[in-house]
């Protein structure tokens, strides 16, 4: 074995994180307009086999393929005997002739990389559209319902000597009002032993502290950014024997980022939906472009008139 064969491969976790012209299958190398036989094994990718299984793909790089045996004349002569030749190796839509075959569809013939990856992507937005339009009626339902924004605070106590972040000393829960953004409740719950150190002044007793909460969030369908927000809120109570205050059951409660994320219907350039970024504040998951503050991700299709 040789040293090249036992040093770990790249691996791509999908196409569309292999860089444009460097790797090749080889069945992508033997398809070449001036077909090609792959070098050494230089990467892997997550893909599909040739009956549309989930597999793993080996890669080799083009710059390390050779030519194959056959002659130009022997090349003409193959392209000769095929009657659909000259239709797969040119693109469709821009009419380039890539080196390597074009992507072949039933709908769109054949597609070059670049007119391939438009078309992936028009079929995102397609598909972000839907949605978006989807976001739009579930912001109208929620906006008839008694609405509360709830937004977590940790006090950070920094991490132990073996560098091990320590759970949080305290957590601020501020609670705003969905019909008029004024605070209801903003408590500052213990979430560990009242001895430990780092517990903030005024720091109320969980117990007692999440019993009022409950009460404050009672009859409301509660919005958060992210379940993952409170991971360390849960953890806390469950530490001081505290209950969850959060409603459950007939009053969900609801997460804005993936309802945000939908609104926005963003789709990068390489066809990824990136995540809206975290509102950080209470009052930040507000707004009022119309008639007084309610959650921004609730109203923001009212600002178009939708």
């Amino acid at each position: 074995m040789s040293p090249t064969d036992r040093a770990p491969r790249t691996h791509f976790a999908s196409w569309r994180d292999v860089p444009a012209g460097i790797y090749a299958t080889a069945t992508q190398l033997k398809t070449m307009d001036l077909p090609r036989q792959p070098g050494p094994p230089a990467a892997t990718v997550d893909g599909q086999d040739g009956i549309g299984r989930s597999a793993t793909l080996t890669l080799y790089r083009i710059d390390e393929s050779t030519p194959t045996s056959s002659t130009a004349a022997q090349l003409a002569a193959a392209r000769a005997r095929s009657e659909t030749s000259s239709q797969t190796r040119t693109c469709a839509d821009c009419g380039a002739r890539p080196d390597r075959a074009p992507a072949v569809s039933d709908k769109h013939g054949a597609l070059c990389p670049a007119c391939w990856h438009i078309h992936t992507l028009r079929i995102r937005q397609d598909e972000a559209r839907r949605e978006r339009v989807a976001a739009v009626r579930t912001a109208r339902h929620l906006l008839q319902q008694p609405l509360g924004v709830l937004h977590v605070d940790y006090t950070d106590r920094g991490h132990t000597p073996a560098g091990v972040r320590r759970a949080p000393a305290a957590a601020r829960i501020t609670v705003l009002g969905g019909a008029n953004g004024l605070v209801i409740t903003d408590p500052l719950l213990r979430l560990v032993s009242a001895r430990a150190k780092g517990v903030p002044e005024g720091a109320e007793d969980p117990r007692s502290g999440a019993e009022l909460l409950q009460a404050a969030l009672s009859g409301l369908t509660v919005m958060i950014w992210r379940w993952t927000d409170l991971y360390a809120l849960r953890a806390g109570l469950q530490e001081q024997q505290a209950l969850w205050p959060l409603p459950e059951g007939h009053h969900p409660v609801v997460e804005l980022e993936p309802l945000t994320a939908a609104w926005r219907g963003e789709i990068t350039p390489d066809g990824r939906r990136p995540g809206p970024v975290p509102p950080g504040r209470a009052d930040r998951m507000f707004d009022e472009p119309l008639a007084g503050p309610v959650p921004a991700a609730v109203t923001l299709h009212r600002q178009r008139g939708e």
